[in-house]
């Protein structure tokens, strides 16, 4: 082969040389964008995991202090039922001896009303 053609031989893989490092140089851009992209998503994926992660704390906070006031309010249902139902047992009992106390003044009601009539059939029988 003759020099010109070697060096257009050169000439040509030199060109085709500076195409592939402009080309491989392209990518290399290219990948630095996407990883600066990657970088950008990942990092708003971790804000938003964050955020998650604190409002997955709020939220079980509040349900803790909400089932704590429902217990609290279940157990002053439950005192306020036992304070109404010892009334109640008292106003039983209460009733029991007014019914016990009303027949015990109908016996002595009913057995004055027998001496006053005794007493009056007496004094007719005398006059």
């Amino acid at each position: 082969m003759s020099e010109d053609t070697l060096n257009l031989i050169l000439q040509r893989l030199d060109s085709m040389d500076r195409e592939q490092k402009q080309q491989f140089a392209h990518i290399d851009q290219r990948f630095e964008v996407i990883e600066r992209e990657q970088k950008q998503q990942f990092a708003r994926i971790d804000q938003r995991f964050e955020v998650i992660e604190r409002e997955q704390t709020r939220l079980r906070v509040d349900m803790v202090n909400q089932m704590e006031r429902v217990l609290s309010e279940i157990h002053t249902f439950k005192d306020d039922v036992t304070v109404a139902m010892a009334f109640a047992a008292r106003a039983d009992a209460g009733n029991d001896a007014s019914a016990t106390l009303q027949r015990s003044m109908q016996s002595q009601l009913s057995q004055l009303r027998h001496r006053i009539q005794r007493l009056e059939d007496r004094s007719s029988g005398t006059t």
